[in-house]
C-alpha cells in the first residue's frame, strides 16, 4: 500500500533539505533569504510535501500558510497574519485566515482546512489563487449537493484519494466527509453525527465518531480516520463501507511492541501511510510519535519519551522531548516530519541508526535561549504582569505575546509590546481565572528569537459581601434585603452582582433568620466569594390591651358584661391568656379575645384592668383602668339600666359606620319622662345617631342602636375643608375687587369667582393628600365612646345612667 493523502517527494529531497539546514549558516542563503530555523512558528498542526521536496506548514497561531523550499528558507504563500475571512479569488498572500489546521496537496492544488471559517480552501501553487471548495458557514447541511453550499464545523484534517476525492475531517460534525472534486458533490462517509463510540464491524455511515481530527488514504483508497476523543484509530473499507478499529482501545498510554488494537492512546490526531503501508500518527497527549507496522500490526514508538517538554535535538528520537504534536508525516525516502505543536516547531526524524531528531522550522534552542518569559505560577485575579527578556542588551524591536491553546491548536495576539532595556511586559490584569499557556517572540534589529511556552494561572480574588442586618415587628412585611461587596475590581462593576435572601416571611416567627449571599454576573467566576454573618431578626410586636364594659353604672343584681381583648399594632392575630383583675382579685381568667358576664358585683366603686400574657410573636399589654360603678338601688325607686344587646367593640376604617346596640330595663316605678340619649367621646368629626331617638316611657325591656358614623379623615380639624373654607374667604375679596371694575360684565365677575374658589379647592385637595397615615405601620386608634341615657322620675328628680362602647378607628391609606 501506498499512501495517498499527499503527493510524495523523491527520496533524495529530504535528505537534501535537512541537509542543507543542518550544516550552512543563515548567511550561505543570500541576501533576501530567511532561515526556517530563524523564524518563530506559533502553534504549527499541518505539514505536506510537494513532488519536488517543498514543505508546506499550517501555522495555525499566526493563521497563516508557510512553505520551507528545498534550499531551507521560509515563505508565506496564504494568509496576511490576521485573523479572519476574505480574500477569495485573489492572491491567497492577500487572503485572510482563521487558525488552518490541515493540509492536503495533489498536483499543483495545496487545499487548506480553514479551521474557524468552517471551509475548505483550494490555494493554486501555480498562479497563487485562493478559492473556496467546501463550506459556508457553521453547521451540517448539504449533503449529495454542492459541496462550495454545504455547511461544515471546524474541519481539521485533510486527506486526498486517487480517485480525484478530497476527504474531510467534519471534527464538531463527528463526521468525515468527501468532495468529489470532478462534480464539487459533498457526502458523509463515516459518523452519523452523534457523539460517541459504535458501530465497529457495521457501516462507517451508520457508526458513531467523536471530534475525528486526522486522516489518511491507502492505495485501495481505505480511509483511516483519527478518532481522537475516542482515543482510537479506524479503517473505513472502500468496498464495503464498514467501518473498525486498528489501534486503540481506551485513553492512557500502552502497548508498545504489542497489537496496535490492544495499545491504548490518549488524543491522537494527524495520520499518514508510508510506501510499505505503515501508518504513522501523533499520540498528541502522550506527547509521542507511533508506529503501526503494515505486516505485523505492532505497534511502536519512534519519537518521543512522553515527558511534555522539549529537548533532544541531534539524538536518538525516542529520547526527546515533544509537546502536543499534532501531525506525523511520512516519506518515501524514510523522514518523518511532525508538527510539535506546543513547541513551535516543525521536527524531523531521519533514517539514522538509531534514528535522530532535528528541528527544520521553528526557531533553534539558541534562538529560544536569548528570550525568556517570566511570571509568577499563579497570579491574583486583577493583577500581574508577564516579563519578557532578551539576552541581547542593545537589542530593539517589539516582543509579540501570544496565548496558545495546545489542546485546540488555537493561537491568539494578546499583544506587542516595544522593547525597552531588553524587557517588555504584559499586563495580565484583564485575564479571567485560568490556566494559560503564553509564548513571547522577538523581532527587531537582533535575530528573531522566541522563548518556551509559559504557563500560569489566574487566581480568583477574595471577595467579601456584608449583608445588612434587619430587625422586624411579627406582621411586618419583608423588604428587600441589601448588602455590600468589598474586593471587587471597578473594571467588574457593571459585571458583579450580589443577591441577598433570608427564609422568612410575613409570618414567620419570631426567630434570627440567617441572611445568604449569592454573587451572579459574567465575572463572578474571577472572585472567590465570603459573606459576612447576619440575619434578619423578627421581634415579637406590641399589643393593646382593652376592656369595654356593657355599662359604668349598674344596680345591684343587675348583669354586667365585659370584653376584653389583645390588639395587635401589627398584622396578626395574639393568642394565649387575658385576665381582668378587679382591683388585684382576679376577676376572670380565658382565652383572648374573652366575653364575661357577672351580676354579683358588690355595691361601690370597682376599678377593673385587663391584662395580656403575650405569645411568642405578640408582647404582654395592660389597658387603662376602667371605673365601674355599682349601686344598691332602694326599694321601688325609679331607675332604669343599659346593657349592650351585642358586640361592645368595633373596628372600622376612616368613612365607615358602626352600629352598636342596647336593651334598656327599668327598675323600680314608673319613670315619668321619656328617655333622651346622648353620646359622648367620639373621634373628632364623628356624628353619632340614635334608632329610635328616644325611648317612651313605660316601655320595659326596650332596645335602640346608636350608629357612629367617621369622615374620610380622624384628624381634629380635615386639611380637605380648608381648600373650601379659603375660597369662601377670598369669595368677598374677590367682589371688592370686581366691583372697582363696574363696567365689567356679570359673567366677568362669575368667571373670576369661580377661579378663586377653584384654586382654593385644589389648594385643600393637594394638602389633604398628606393628612393619612400609612395603615400598614400605624396601629388603630382607640376611642371609648360614653352612652347616657337620660329621664326624669315621678317626684320631679333626673336619673342619668351611662354605659360605654369601644370603637377602633384605622388610619387612613
Amino acid at each position: 500500500m501506498r499512501q495517498q493523502s499527499i503527493s510524495q517527494p523523491s527520496r533524495r529531497l529530504p535528505v537534501l533539505l535537512w541537509a542543507m539546514l543542518l550544516l550552512f549558516p543563515l548567511a550561505s542563503f543570500g541576501l533576501g533569504q530567511t532561515r526556517a530555523t530563524a523564524v518563530p512558528l506559533i502553534l504549527p498542526s499541518a505539514v505536506a510535501y510537494d513532488a519536488a521536496g517543498n514543505l508546506y506548514i499550517a501555522e495555525t497561531g499566526n493563521h497563516v500558510i508557510r512553505k520551507v523550499d528545498t534550499a531551507g528558507n521560509i515563505t508565506t504563500i496564504a494568509g496576511t497574519g490576521t485573523q479572519g475571512f476574505g480574500g477569495d479569488g485573489g492572491p491567497a498572500t492577500a487572503a485572510l485566515l482563521d487558525s488552518p489546521q490541515g493540509l492536503a496537496l495533489g498536483g499543483s492544488s495545496l487545499y487548506i482546512a480553514d479551521t474557524h471559517n468552517h471551509r475548505i480552501r483550494r490555494l493554486d501553487l501555480g498562479t497563487g489563487t485562493i478559492t473556496t471548495v467546501a463550506g459556508t458557514t457553521a453547521g451540517f447541511s448539504g449533503d449529495n449537493g454542492p459541496a462550495v453550499a454545504a455547511q461544515l464545523n471546524l474541519p481539521t484534517a485533510l486527506a486526498l484519494g486517487t480517485n480525484n476525492s478530497l476527504y474531510i475531517a467534519d471534527t464538531q460534525n463527528h463526521r468525515v466527509r468527501k468532495v468529489n472534486l470532478t462534480t464539487g458533490t459533498i457526502t458523509t462517509i463515516a459518523g452519523n453525527g452523534r457523539q460517541g463510540f459504535s458501530g465497529d464491524g457495521g457501516l462507517a455511515v451508520s457508526a458513531a465518531i467523536d471530534s475525528p481530527a486526522g486522516l489518511a488514504v491507502d492505495e485501495e483508497q481505505n480511509v483511516y480516520l483519527a478518532d481522537t476523543h475516542n482515543h482510537r484509530v479506524r479503517r473505513v473499507d472502500a468496498a464495503t463501507g464498514l467501518i473498525t478499529t486498528i489501534a486503540g482501545s481506551a485513553a492512557g498510554f500502552s502497548g508498545d511492541n504489542g497489537p496496535a488494537t490492544a495499545a491504548t492512546l490518549t488524543l491522537p490526531h494527524g495520520l499518514s501511510i508510508d510506501g510499505a503501508g505503515n501508518i504513522y500518527l501523533a499520540d498528541t497527549a502522550n506527547h509521542r510519535i507511533r508506529r503501526i507496522d503494515a505486516v505485523t500490526g505492532t505497534m511502536t514508538t519512534i519519537a518521543g519519551n512522553g515527558t511534555q517538554n522539549f529537548s533532544g535535538d541531534n539524538n536518538p528520537a525516542t529520547v526527546a522531548n515533544l509537546d502536543s504534536p499534532r501531525a506525523a508525516e511520512a516519506t518515501d525516502a524514510g523522514f518523518v516530519t511532525l508538527a510539535d505543536t506546543a513547541n513551535q516547531r516543525v521536527r524531523q526524524v531521519d533514517t539514522q541508526s538509531p534514528p535522530e531528531i532535528h528541528t527544520i522550522a521553528g526557531l533553534s534552542a539558541t534562538a529560544v535561549s536569548a528570550l525568556t518569559l517570566t511570571a509568577p505560577a499563579a497570579i491574583l485575579y486583577g493583577s500581574g504582569e508577564l516579563t519578557a527578556t532578551l539576552a541581547s542588551a542593545a537589542a530593539t524591536g517589539s516582543i509579540t505575546f501570544t496565548l496558545l491553546d495546545p489542546a485546540t491548536a488555537n493561537g491568539a495576539t494578546l499583544e506587542t509590546t516595544p522593547v525597552a532595556a531588553s524587557t517588555a511586559t504584559f499586563d495580565t490584569s484583564a485575564l479571567s481565572v485560568g490556566s494559560y499557556s503564553v509564548l513571547a517572540s522577538y523581532s527587531g534589529d537582533e535575530p528573531s528569537s522566541q522563548s518556551q511556552p509559559l504557563s500560569f494561572s489566574i487566581v480568583p480574588r477574595p471577595l467579601v459581601a456584608t449583608p445588612d442586618p434587619i430587625t422586624l415587628l411579627y406582621g411586618q412585611p419583608i423588604p428587600t434585603l441589601t448588602g455590600t461587596l468589598s474586593g471587587d475590581l471597578p473594571q467588574d462593576d457593571a459585571n458583579l452582582t450580589a443577591t441577598f435572601t433570608a427564609p422568612v416571611t410575613t409570618f414567620a416567627p419570631v426567630a434570627s433568620y440567617p441572611i445568604t449571599a449569592t454573587l451572579g454576573g459574567t465575572a463572578a467566576k474571577n472572585y472567590s466569594f465570603t459573606a459576612v454573618p447576619a440575619s434578619v431578626t423578627i421581634a415579637p410586636a406590641p399589643t393593646i390591651a382593652t376592656l369595654v364594659p356593657s355599662a359604668t353604672s349598674v344596680a345591684t343584681g343587675v348583669p354586667l358584661t365585659l370584653t376584653a381583648a389583645a390588639v395587635p399594632t401589627t398584622a396578626g392575630s395574639p393568642t394565649g391568656t387575658i385576665m381582668v383583675k378587679d382591683g388585684t382579685a382576679t376577676l376572670f381568667t380565658a382565652t383572648n379575645p374573652a366575653t364575661y358576664t357577672t351580676s354579683t358585683l358588690a355595691p361601690g366603686m370597682h376599678t377593673l384592668t385587663t391584662f395580656y400574657a403575650g405569645d411568642r410573636n405578640f408582647i404582654a399589654s395592660a389597658s387603662n383602668s376602667l371605673q365601674i360603678t355599682v349601686v344598691a338601688a332602694p326599694p321601688n325607686a325609679a331607675d332604669f339600666s343599659f346593657t349592650s344587646a351585642g358586640s361592645a367593640s368595633q373596628t372600622i376604617p376612616a368613612g365607615g359606620t358602626a352600629n352598636f346596640n342596647f336593651t334598656m330595663q327599668i327598675a323600680g316605678a314608673a319613670l315619668s319622662s321619656p328617655i333622651t340619649l346622648a353620646a359622648s367621646g367620639l373621634p373628632p368629626l364623628a356624628t353619632a345617631s340614635f334608632n329610635p331617638a328616644y325611648l317612651p316611657p313605660g316601655a320595659t325591656p326596650a332596645s335602640f342602636t346608636m350608629t357612629v358614623s367617621m369622615p374620610q379623615t380622624t384628624t381634629a380639624l380635615d386639611s380637605s375643608f380648608e381648600g373650601p373654607l379659603m375660597g369662601l374667604l377670598l369669595f368677598p375679596l374677590a367682589g371688592l375687587a370686581l366691583r372697582r371694575r363696574v363696567r365689567r360684565s356679570f359673567a366677568s365677575f362669575v368667571a373670576c369667582a369661580v377661579i378663586v374658589s377653584g384654586l382654593a379647592f385644589c389648594c385643600g385637595c393637594g394638602d389633604r393628600m398628606n393628612t393619612g397615615g400609612d395603615s400598614s405601620t400605624n396601629p388603630p386608634t382607640s376611642y371609648t365612646i360614653t352612652v347616657t341615657g337620660t329621664a326624669t322620675t315621678a317626684a320631679g328628680g333626673t336619673i342619668q345612667r351611662s354605659t360605654t362602647v369601644n370603637l377602633l378607628v384605622e388610619s387612613a391609606g
